[in-house]
Formats: structure tokens, C-alpha cells, sequence
């Protein structure tokens, strides 16, 4: 065993404890594929380990150490892929794929240096890349599919021109190279914009791409044999510390979310409602527009949660978010204040008309929307709505006012309609 791989070990093992401990803690689906790729990873640095041209293990980790690659290379495209492509056609088009690539790299790691048995394979392989994008290319939306089969074409093409000259290193190391650049292309498209762990982490399966792209050559040029085995841990890292990264951004812009939306129905919440009123006011004073302010209470709210309980209630609240949020306009904001209150912010109403008019038409699309019967425990229920209204700069041009105006007006109206829910027993 090579103990100066020792601290290597330990370090990718902390990190992969690292990561196992931030999913426990924050679980996510791809995070799941990032572990099971970067235990693969820790496999073949364990197989490495053992690796000598001579020793005892030579084959046998030579083997186990290829075909790692190819399994984390693998489950990480597909991990990239989830939110590009649909899943399962992904997972059966890289399955089929992988199959021709395992059996080179194992012909390879078993020390086999026949060129017809390499081209048995890669025929093999071809076939399977020339149809495969085709059967899913209907699920995948990808046009013909050509590019891809170009690709496939390329790959397969090269690696049969290595082994029809005997370089058999290059046979098995070029379609790794392939797939670890496929793996940093979809990483690309598929991680969020202006994140530093999407730097790392594409960054690193590049650097990986490369490594195995040169490998014959650095082989063969010993004197950068030191600089590309540090190179070839360097990227582990990378990618190991990216993925942490990515975690990270992603829990910190969740936390973000959650601080200026309602849990419940992913509405701004009154944070962020006081924020954007703000924002919509200053327009409406550049560009001389109207904003209208509009607060809406459920009437009978406590009916319901009586007769069917407060997750009947909630369930209730996510339905009239919806209703009321497909009733606005795009450029408009509807926001929960807590309970059964909502507020909606219409932006960019003409100053030319009267007052009521406009007034009328926002209560009436809100109306309209409360009155839609929602399924509640397999009954239609039926709520409607007190609705105050207050407009900038026609009432006032004090965003505090313009709020209390509203919310007076709203409880004006609620004191004197009748409290009525309506219940449809199916």
C-alpha cells in the first residue's frame, strides 16, 4: 500500500462526512448522487492506494479503480441532468451507454491488449449511441439527435483508432474523457448562475477531463509525473469542496426566501409586502400613474376551521392564494399578512377615470376569484371576502395612511355583510 496517499484519504473522507452530515441536516435528492458519486471516487483513491505495476493488487485495483471512475462519472451526469432532462429516460440512456465503456475499461484494467476484442466493444458502443438518443429523443424534445450521435460517433471513432494502433491506454482513457466533459458542460447549464461552488465544481470535472485526455502523454514524459499526481488529487478536492459550496448557496438563498415569503402559500409575506409598496409608490410618483392598495379579509374563516379543522384551514388558504393570485395581473402583487388576510398592490393604473370605477373593477376580479368553490375534505366550499380599497396619490400620498385607509375600509364593509360559508356535500 502507498501510506503517502494516507492524507489524502483522510481528507476526502472528511469532506464526504462533511457532506453526508449537511444532507442529514438539509436532505436533498441530488445531494443523495452526489455522495454516491464521490464514493466511488473514495473507492478507486482506496484502489489507487494499492495500485503498483507490480504488486499483487495491480489488476485487480487497476479494475476497480477504472470502473469507479465510470460509476461516479455516470451517477454525476446524471445528477447534473435531473433538471435538464427527464430522469428516467436519462438514467436508461446513460445505463445503456455505460455498458460498452465498462467492459473496454475492464478489458483494459485486466491487462488485455487485443485489439480485435477493443473492437468488438466499440462497435458495440457505437451501435448503442447511434440508437439510443433516438428512442428517447421524443421524451427529450432534442430535435434528431444528431449532436449527440456526433458525439458518440467522435468518441468511439477515436477509440477505435487507438486501438487499431496498439495505444490502449488512450482506448479506455479518451471515452472517460468524455464523459467527465459531458459532466462539466451539464453542470454548467444545470447549477444556478453566479455561484462559486458552480465555479469549483465545473472548474474541477474539467480538470478531471483533461487529466484523463493527457494521461498517455504525461506517462510518457516523465518529468511531469509529479505535477500531474497532484493535479490528478487537486480535482477531487475541487469538486468535493464545490459541492459543499453549492449546498451552502443553496440553503443560504432558501433561508433568504423564507424570510421575506409566507410558509403556507409561498406569498410575500408582510416584510416583503412593505418593501414593494414602497418600490411601487415611488414609481407611481415617476411615472405619474395610480397604485392601488387593496386589503382582503375571509369572511367565515373560523367556520371553517371549526367544522373541519385548522389543516382544513390551511389547505383552505393555499387554495384562495391560488385562485387570487391567477385573478391578478402579472405586474401586480398579492401578499398574506397573516391568517385569512391578503393584500394586493395593482401598480400602473391610468390617472385619467374615475376613482370607483377603478376601485370596482380590481374588487371585482378578486370577488370572482373568492367565489370559485374549493375542495375541502371532499366538500366544495364556498368563502367570500370584506375588500378595502385606497388609492395613491387619490386618497393620500402617505404609504402609512394609504395602508390604514384600506384597512379601515375593508372593516367597514365586513361589519355589515353577513357572515355566510356555503358547504356542498359530495
Amino acid at each position: 500500500m502507498n501510506y503517502r496517499l494516507t492524507p489524502d484519504l483522510a481528507a476526502m473522507a472528511t469532506l464526504l462526512t462533511i457532506l453526508y452530515f449537511l444532507r442529514k441536516r438539509h436532505p436533498q435528492e441530488r445531494v443523495d448522487l452526489w455522495i454516491s458519486g464521490l464514493l466511488f471516487i473514495f473507492l478507486e483513491a482506496i484502489a489507487h492506494a494499492f495500485y503498483s505495476p507490480k504488486g499483487p493488487w495491480h489488476v485487480s485495483s487497476h479494475v476497480v479503480a477504472l470502473d469507479a471512475y465510470l460509476a461516479a462519472g455516470g451517477i454525476f451526469l446524471w445528477a447534473a441532468s435531473k433538471a435538464l432532462f427527464p430522469r428516467k429516460q436519462t438514467l436508461y440512456y446513460l445505463f445503456l451507454n455505460a455498458l460498452p465503456l465498462f467492459a473496454v475499461l475492464t478489458t483494459y484494467g485486466l491487462d488485455v491488449r487485443t485489439a480485435a476484442i477493443y473492437r468488438v466493444f466499440i462497435v458495440c458502443g457505437l451501435l448503442v449511441g447511434a440508437v439510443s438518443p433516438f428512442l428517447l429523443a421524443r421524451t427529450w424534445k432534442l430535435g434528431g439527435a444528431w449532436w449527440i450521435v456526433a458525439a458518440q460517433i467522435c468518441v468511439w471513432g477515436s477509440a477505435w483508432f487507438f486501438a487499431s494502433n496498439g495505444m490502449y491506454r488512450d482506448t479506455a482513457y479518451i471515452p472517460l474523457f468524455a464523459v467527465y466533459l459531458a459532466t462539466a458542460i451539464v453542470f454548467q447549464l444545470s447549477l444556478p448562475s453566479r455561484s462559486l461552488g458552480k465555479v469549483a465544481v465545473v472548474l474541477g470535472f474539467t480538470l478531471w477531463a483533461l487529466v484523463f485526455l493527457l494521461h498517455s502523454w504525461v506517462t510518457n514524459h516523465p518529468q511531469y509525473i509529479d505535477i500531474a499526481s497532484q493535479i490528478w488529487d487537486m480535482q477531487k478536492f475541487l469538486v468535493t469542496i464545490g459541492m459543499l459550496l453549492v449546498m451552502l448557496e443553496h440553503q443560504v438563498s432558501s433561508n433568504e426566501w423564507y424570510a421575506f415569503h409566507d410558509h403556507l402559500t409561498g406569498l410575500p409575506n408582510r416584510r416583503r409586502f412593505e418593501d414593494l409598496l414602497v418600490e411601487a409608490l415611488r414609481r407611481s410618483e415617476r411615472n405619474h400613474t395610480r397604485t392601488a392598495l387593496l386589503m382582503l379579509d375571509l369572511n367565515g374563516f373560523k367556520q371553517i376551521n371549526d367544522s373541519y379543522g385548522h389543516d382544513a384551514g390551511d389547505e383552505l388558504l393555499q387554495r384562495v392564494a391560488h385562485n387570487l393570485r391567477a385573478a391578478i395581473r402579472a405586474p401586480d402583487t398579492l401578499a398574506r399578512l397573516g391568517g385569512d388576510e391578503f393584500i394586493v398592490i395593482v401598480t400602473d393604473l391610468p390617472v385619467d377615470g374615475p376613482v370607483d370605477h377603478i376601485a370596482d373593477n380590481c374588487v371585482g376580479r378578486l370577488s370572482g376569484a373568492l367565489r370559485k368553490p374549493v375542495q375541502i375534505n371532499g366538500n366544495a366550499v364556498t368563502v367570500s371576502g370584506s375588500i378595502g380599497v385606497a388609492v395613491y396619490p387619490d386618497d393620500t400620498t402617505d404609504e402609512v395612511f394609504l395602508r390604514r385607509l384600506a384597512d379601515q375600509r375593508m372593516y367597514q364593509e365586513k361589519r355589515q355583510i353577513p357572515l355566510i360559508v356555503q358547504f356542498e356535500e359530495k
